[in-house]
């Protein structure tokens, strides 16, 4: 097949796809009105955006402006270069895409496709069907370098939308870190969207205390987030960082603009868990992140204070002193799978929670935070224990229906 594909050009306005998590899109069409009015970077015309869902189109935008929008909006999960819509007709194949996309600088050297097929409001084809198409043209046997990306080819109706992934492996994962075999985690990105949403609430904390922190995700995205750490400071390489028309001086400018200042405030992160092999993983991952953060100018004064044990049976009072006497807290609470079911019912747990934030709430700092509901009958079974109406924030998470409340 022909594959008419243009050759990439950084400067030239191009069709963009980011997806975000779900639940995400109110904020993220405020935030992307934002970054459209006041740009960091230079331009001779103004993008043009829809917000969906679960993703966001840019057009009439160049690559510059395009990496702009990845670094400024922290919950990004995937960032796509749309490559067109294309007849999926009897002659259709993809034989030569490949080679097409590398003749254009598109696909750089030494980078291979994994193939991701989908298929909307088109009864005559499978994701099977198409997926058969592709290894006609390309066997998933026939690139053994480990360097992939993802092609996302959608048949809709009469025709075929393909996208390109230009980030390699995806954004949302923050760095090498070996996950924790045993735990369900947030997603990095949806615990930066949290994260983002209370920051609102509660501009300028002083301390971040994390009970039943899990694997940690809601430690180091809300370190990232007071510490203006994002995208480009990661460990990790980008597959656009390869392209031929990478504008490598506007990354290195974004980098700075939203980077870590000289004078950095201090602050004080404390986490909870009472299963020892969680714990032991966490001070890992801990020691890990302090590696990381050293070649950034922070204050030498900030904390990261491990305390194992059942949150209930700790001092609120003991805890808030240990940890300075912080006079702002942010307190995001997931409760682990395994803990809500010990007996039966997770709206004792709930319940039990709520009466504990009571106690937080008596102390001379101000606590604020959210927590992760499963399911309608631990969200009502929480607020009957605040006894309060609180903001609810809808998202999903592994397929279920996620009830976020904030107070």
């Amino acid at each position: 097949m022909d594959w008419k594909i243009p050759k990439f050009k950084s400067g030239k306005p191009l069709r963009w796809e980011f997806l975000v998590p779900p639940g995400s899109a109110k904020e993220t069409e405020v935030l992307l009105s934002q970054i459209v009015s006041d740009p960091y970077l230079p331009r001779n015309h103004t993008p043009e955006f829809k917000v969906f869902p679960e993703k966001f189109v840019l057009e009439k935008t160049n690559f510059r402006q395009a990496l702009e929008v990845l670094v400024r909006i922290p919950w990004i999960r995937d960032f796509r270069l749309n490559l067109g819509k294309f007849p999926l007709d009897e002659k259709f194949n993809f034989s030569g895409l490949i080679e097409s996309l590398k003749e254009n600088e598109i696909l750089p050297e030494g980078w291979g496709i994994n193939f991701h097929p989908q298929v909307r409001g088109r009864k005559e084809i499978s994701r099977e069907e198409l997926y058969s198409f592709w290894e006609g043209s390309y066997s998933s046997f026939g690139d053994p370098d480990p360097k992939n990306t993802e092609l996302n080819a959608l048949a809709l109706g009469e025709n075929m939308i393909l996208s390109l992934s230009l980030a390699g492996s995806p954004i949302f994962q923050r760095g090498n870190f070996k996950p924790l075999s045993k735990s369900a985690p947030v997603r990095e990105d949806t615990a930066a969207f949290l994260l983002h949403l209370l920051r609102k609430n509660m501009p300028e904390p002083d301390a971040v205390f994390i009970p039943f922190a899990g694997s940690g995700t809601f430690i180091w995205e809300s370190a990232s987030s007071l510490f203006k750490l994002g995208f480009p400071h990661l460990d990790r390489n980008y597959m656009f960082q390869e392209m031929k028309e990478f504008p490598a001086p506007s990354w290195e400018f974004l980098k700075r603009k939203i980077g870590p200042e000289e004078e950095s405030k201090k602050f004080t992160f404390w986490y909870n868990d009472s299963e020892p092999e969680v714990f032991s993983y966490l001070n890992e991952r801990k020691e890990e992140y302090q590696k990381f953060i050293k070649q950034f100018p922070l204050s030498p004064e900030n904390r990261f204070i491990g305390k194992e044990g059942d949150f209930f049976s700790l001092s609120p009072k003991e805890v808030w002193e240990s940890a300075g006497k912080p006079r702002k807290i942010w307190m995001p609470l997931n409760p682990p799978y395994g803990l809500r079911i010990q007996k039966g019912s997770d709206l004792g747990l709930y319940r039990r929670i709520a009466e504990t934030l009571k106690v937080w709430w008596e102390l001379p700092g101000e606590v604020s935070g959210f927590i992760l509901c499963p399911d309608e009958e631990t969200w009502s079974a929480f607020l009957k224990g605040i006894s309060s109406k609180l903001q609810t924030v809808h998202i999903t998470h592994g397929g279920l229906d996620l009830r976020v409340v904030y107070f």
